[in-house]
């Protein structure tokens, strides 16, 4: 039983369909700066060489000299150079170029994290913001919390807080810069003094937020002999006085201190 034409040609549009879906084009890697690859010529030993890409993109090759290949896929790079050899130097070269080595994409994580350094790229080059920050070991105690700036390989940038960051899904790409900056409270503190069970100064939170309330309390609290509606707040050189009693007791109205603030407590008269 002989085939049709038109089934031949139904079979040979299928047979063309099932060898594209099988080899799709994303599975021909692309050459980079630092792959090292290797070249074999058939029956040309003396050709064959494993050299590493540079940084711009070109290999040096026998008899060709140099080549651009980065950026290629293997395909379309073992064709430019068994076409240049075939131009000058061999009649019908069999040339195969294959990858050793692939080069590694790194970004980079500094400033105020755990343990800063540079750090490879994932395999599959996917990769976000938050993951790069945790590959670092996450922020220090003295990072700022509004401070991750990004700044991308091509010069764009951008600053995040650490609270949005786990969920941007921002990508990191190869080259890229992760600058963790030191919160501007790192060493600042207020003075507490007068009738408080631990006098001295009170560090600010790396977030800036101390209120009045807070910062009495991690001096120890009020004595017996406070006067609890009597708290001064000295503010270079300007006093304001409030009644903390009332403040405690309501629990809604917050005196928010700036750094070098001096907290006096006042004795109650007896």
């Amino acid at each position: 039983m002989q085939s049709s034409p038109k089934l031949l040609i139904l079979l040979a549009i299928c047979f063309s369909a099932l060898a594209r879906a099988q080899s799709p084009a994303d599975s021909d890697p692309v050459l980079k700066a630092n792959d090292v690859i290797r070249m074999e010529v058939f029956e040309e030993p003396d050709l064959s060489t494993q050299t590493r890409i540079l940084k711009s993109g070109e290999v040096v090759l026998p008899l060709i000299g140099t080549v651009k290949i980065s950026g290629l896929t293997v395909g379309d790079a073992n064709d430019e150079i068994r076409n240049l050899y075939a131009q000058k130097y061999l009649v019908d070269p069999k040339v195969s170029l294959t990858i050793d080595e692939y080069s590694s994409d790194y970004f980079s994580v500094i400033g105020e994290v755990n343990n800063p350094g540079q750090f490879p790229m994932p395999a599959n080059g996917k990769f976000d913001l938050s993951a790069a920050v945790a590959s670092a070991g996450g922020l220090n105690d003295e990072a700022d919390l509004n401070g991750v700036t990004l700044t991308r390989a091509d010069g764009g940038t951008s600053t995040y807080s650490a609270s949005s960051i786990p969920n941007s899904k921002v990508a990191i790409r190869p080259g890229d810069r992760i600058v963790v900056a030191k919160s501007p409270y790192v060493g600042k503190s207020v003075t507490i003094v007068g009738q408080v069970r631990k006098a001295g100064p009170v560090p600010f939170p790396r977030d800036g937020r101390l209120d009045l309330v807070l910062a009495i309390s991690q001096a120890g609290g009020l004595t017996e002999l406070a006067n609890a509606k009597k708290v001064s707040i000295n503010r270079r050189g300007e006093v304001s006085t409030v009644n903390y009693k009332e403040m405690t007791d309501k629990g809604t109205s917050r005196y928010m201190l700036q750094p070098g603030d001096i907290v006096t407590v006042a004795e109650r008269f007896l």
